[in-house]
């Protein structure tokens, strides 16, 4: 599934720069704007807060938001992120996913598929909590759905 790359809940603190460009200047974006928008409407738009020696992303609108990264092992800058929340017993909606340009669709590393590592991470993660059935994407493709 090509290169290495961690999965964390947290981003160092020295890489703010590389965390503002993937969920606030990621070119990617315009692929699904008007999900996005609704999205940042009904649940509030992702900060970056400082955590210690870490960054982590909440949402104004939500409590209890989580959050998992995809790094670059060597350099541990971000190139993926998916924002999540256990919504009920049974249900964990991923609110808000970003790769970074190279990795989309198109890109030059779009052969690790990325999108669909982080999607298991998110999955394998979950059937670890009790009670958890299903994973819903509040966007995305039918595809991306159905791995999930």
């Amino acid at each position: 599934m090509g290169s290495a790359v961690s999965f964390t809940s947290r981003v160092a603190c020295n890489q703010r720069a590389a965390l503002e460009q993937l969920l606030f200047f990621n070119g990617c974006q315009d692929r699904y704007a008007q999900k996005i928008v609704d999205a940042i409407a009904k649940y509030g738009p992702p900060e970056i807060v400082e955590e210690g020696e870490c960054l982590r992303v909440r949402l104004a609108g939500l409590q209890d938001v989580q959050s998992l990264f995809a790094l670059e092992p060597d350099s541990e800058r971000p190139i993926g992120v998916a924002i999540y929340v256990r919504v009920d017993l049974e249900h964990i909606t991923v609110l808000h996913i970003g790769l970074s340009e190279e990795y989309c669709s198109g890109g030059d590393l779009e052969d690790c598929n990325l999108l669909l590592r982080l999607m298991k991470e998110i999955r394998r993660s979950s059937r670890r909590v009790k009670g958890v059935r299903r994973v819903h994407v509040l966007y995305g493709t039918q595809r991306l759905r159905a791995l999930a």
